[in-house]
C-alpha cells in the first residue's frame, strides 16, 4: 500500500464508523470493517451506498485498546465476570476465544497509519490499556501500525502485512484510487443536481463540505 492509498483511506475512514472486529488466532490475522465511508466499489446512483472497507492485518499481529472507564469496553459485549478477568489478569482474549467476532457501531473521530507521534498522544491521553492480542515476535516489532479513536476509546493495531478489501475483493493501490474516485464523482453529481428535480436525498457526508 503506497502513501497515497493510506491518505485516501485515512480521509475516508476519519468520518466513518467502525462496525466489526474479527480475530483468528489460527491464521494469525485480524480484520476490522468500517462503513459510512467516502468510498464505493460501484458507480453511485443514489445515496443508499454502504461505503464499506475491511482492513486485514496478518502475521505478528497486535491489538490494544486504550480507555478511561471499564464501561468504555462494553461494545465488545463480554460478560462482566470475563471482562473483569481479562482486565485484572491481562490475559489475551485469544486464550479463551481463538476465533473472535463482534459487530458494533462506533463513530470514528481520528484515523492514522504509521503515525508514531499520534501513538504517543494516545498513550498519554488514556488512563488504561488492554492488550487483546499480542502475537508479535520477541523483538515486539511489526511493519504496519494503525491508530484510531472512537468516542471513548483508542485502538492500536499492528502486523507485518496489511490488505484492504471491498465486497470481499482485495484492493491494490489502483483499486483504492478507483473506489475513491467513484465517490468523488457522486459528490460532484450530488451538488450539481442540488435544487433541481433530480436532486439526491440528503447525504450528510456530501453536506459536510458544500461544493462552492
Amino acid at each position: 500500500m503506497n502513501n497515497r492509498s493510506k491518505e485516501i483511506i485515512e480521509e475516508a475512514i476519519s468520518q466513518g464508523k467502525w462496525t466489526w472486529l474479527e480475530i483468528d488466532s489460527n491464521s494469525n490475522s485480524l480484520y476490522l470493517e468500517f462503513e459510512n465511508l467516502k468510498l464505493s466499489s460501484q458507480t453511485i446512483f443514489d445515496n443508499s451506498y454502504r461505503g464499506e472497507l475491511a482492513i486485514r492485518f496478518g502475521q505478528n499481529i497486535y491489538l490494544s485498546l486504550f480507555y478511561n472507564e471499564k464501561e468504555d469496553l462494553s461494545f465488545l459485549h463480554f460478560k462482566e465476570d470475563y471482562l473483569n478477568h481479562i482486565i485484572d489478569s491481562k490475559e489475551f482474549i485469544i486464550e479463551k476465544f481463538p476465533y473472535f467476532y463482534q459487530e458494533f457501531s462506533n463513530p470514528i473521530v481520528k484515523f492514522k497509519f504509521q503515525d508514531y507521534d499520534y501513538l504517543s498522544e494516545v498513550i498519554r491521553k488514556y488512563g488504561h490499556k488492554q492488550d487483546l492480542v499480542d502475537k508479535r515476535s520477541e523483538n515486539k516489532n511489526y511493519d504496519f501500525l494503525l491508530c484510531f479513536e472512537c468516542e471513548n476509546i483508542a485502538i492500536v493495531v499492528g502486523g507485518d502485512f496489511v490488505n484492504c478489501f471491498n465486497d470481499f475483493e482485495s484492493l491494490d493501490d489502483d483499486e483504492i484510487k478507483r473506489i475513491s474516485n467513484n465517490w468523488v464523482l457522486y459528490y460532484l453529481d450530488y451538488w450539481n443536481k442540488k435544487g433541481t428535480d433530480k436532486e439526491y436525498a440528503e447525504d450528510l457526508l456530501c453536506e459536510e463540505f458544500p461544493l462552492k
